[in-house]
């Protein structure tokens, strides 16, 4: 069994709920931010604070304790004179008291009875004159709660500024990662290719940022695209117009500088007539292009595909028939009717029939028109059984300009004109070689249903055209 081809799969798939969209990005950056203070308010921020007030009464009991050190160390240096320990207390600011092995009060000195603050108390052993141990216990200078907390705002305010510029700085990099930095990327992608027209390329990003690069990629590219359709545009003009109007210019100089028998004359008036409706071809061609540009919308009717396809028949048969082809319509889908254009599908068919004229390189041309349903539209499927296109040109025969005839270089627009009017007519075209030999060339249009309101009528009026046809083969 073969495996499946898991790099495949992988870029296959849609685009994740965080790569798809920059505001996704956006709100889990808000959301990690969110995270991020809460961590270090909760963990870092609150053991900050800890870790101070530890400090501060670590401080304050290491002080009490080392005035009850130096407490005992006096009254044992005066050989247990409480009125020495009293006078000592009262230089130095602190309580004090002590008490006997078994707990009794022995002396208490307090400088005032409203004495208030944070105080903590200290002990000390003392042994007297060689005799009974002591308790001296000390209380320390009393601290003034103002004090405390102004020392405690002023930590918490240093520390709140800290978390706050830790957690800017980590939201200034997230930002630059996922906005900044791709926009100022993009800026600089625009201004390469307008200032030294460098191609952008294509960017992997899935959010908007990335589909905006490969939009303006996508724009680029047709840019490109209509400078090398204008460059051939003025191309074929250039060589399609300077032939012929050589040569018209040669006779008329001929004309003008010899003397020259009747029957030579009228030939040469004859070539410069046959150079000018050449020239004129040139032109029309070109003004039918640029017309289905300059005219997006259309007066439509409703047509049933009979009327439709016997408006064919009767238009193009008997002069088909008399050119020495021969041109089949078929219709299959008779009641089916299409809203349309009928002057357009007049050239669309025009523009076919010259092409398979001009490129099918048959000796007995047969031309053949299908009209079937294809679902919720209706199929014109035009075929000839000619030598076809290469394959490898299949793909350019639509394009504006494009033809491999030795006698005109690069212009070639009937089959373009052919895709324009389908798609004005809201449809598709494709085309592609038949088995037997030929082109088919198969137009794709809507189907009006049934119910739909409007009065059929129309038809495809006028006379062929076929000198705007061009196949590429």
């Amino acid at each position: 069994m073969k495996k499946p081809d898991i790099p495949s799969i992988i870029a296959g798939r849609r685009p994740g709920w965080l790569s798809g969209n920059l505001s996704h990005k956006a709100f889990l950056t808000v959301v990690a931010l969110a995270v991020l203070s809460c961590l270090l308010i909760c963990r870092s921020y609150v053991f900050y604070l800890g870790a101070y007030a530890d400090n501060v009464y670590g401080g304050v009991a290491a002080e009490a304790d080392a005035i009850a050190r130096e407490a005992a160390d006096c009254l044992a240096s005066h050989g247990g004179d409480y009125g020495a320990l009293e006078r000592y207390a009262a230089s130095r600011g602190f309580s004090c008291e002590v008490r006997d092995a078994a707990g009794g009060l022995l002396f208490e000195y307090r400088p005032s009875p409203r004495e208030s603050g944070f105080r903590i108390s200290g002990s000390a052993e003392v042994s007297p004159g060689g005799g009974a141990e002591l308790t001296v216990r000390t209380w320390s200078v009393p601290r003034k709660a103002d004090d405390v907390g102004r020392s405690l705002r002023r930590r918490a305010l240093a520390g709140l500024v800290v978390m706050i510029v830790c957690v800017f700085v980590v939201a200034s990099i997230l930002l630059y990662l996922l906005i900044f930095a791709p926009v100022a990327s993009l800026r600089q992608t625009v201004r390469r290719y307008y200032e030294q027209g460098a191609a952008p390329q294509r960017s992997s990003r899935q959010d908007e940022i990335g589909r905006l690069q490969n939009t303006f990629v996508d724009m680029t590219g047709k840019l490109e695209e209509e400078k090398q359709a204008e460059r051939r545009l003025v191309a074929s003009i250039s060589h399609d117009v300077k032939t012929p109007l050589t040569s018209v210019m040669g006779y008329s100089e001929r004309l003008l500088s010899a003397e020259l028998p009747g029957q030579k004359r009228r030939q040469y008036l004859r070539n410069i007539y046959d150079k000018a409706l050449a020239i004129k071809s040139i032109v029309d061609e070109f003004d039918e292009y640029l017309e289905m540009g300059i005219h997006e919308t259309l007066p439509m009717e409703l047509v049933t595909m009979s009327e439709f396809c016997a408006a064919a028949r009767r238009e193009y048969q008997d002069e088909l028939s008399d050119a020495g082809a021969a041109f089949t319509v078929e219709c299959r889908c008779p009641d089916d009717r299409i809203r349309c254009n009928a002057d357009r599908m007049r050239r669309f068919l025009g523009n076919l029939i010259g092409n398979s004229f001009q490129h099918a390189g048959s000796d007995h041309l047969e031309l053949r028109l299908v009209c079937e349903r294809r679902g919720d539209s209706v199929a014109l499927s035009f075929s000839d059984n000619g030598r076809g296109v290469p394959p490898g040109l299949l793909g350019k025969i639509f394009q504006p300009f494009f033809t491999t005839d030795n006698g005109r270089k690069v212009s070639g627009l009937g089959l373009s004109i052919c895709e324009s009017i389908v798609r004005a007519h809201g449809g598709a075209i494709s085309a592609r070689n038949l088995p037997s030999g030929g082109l088919l060339v198969r137009a794709v249009l809507p189907r009006v249903s049934p119910d739909s309101r409007g009065a059929p009528g129309g038809g495809v009026p006028g006379k062929p055209e076929r000198s705007g046809g061009k196949r590429s083969c």
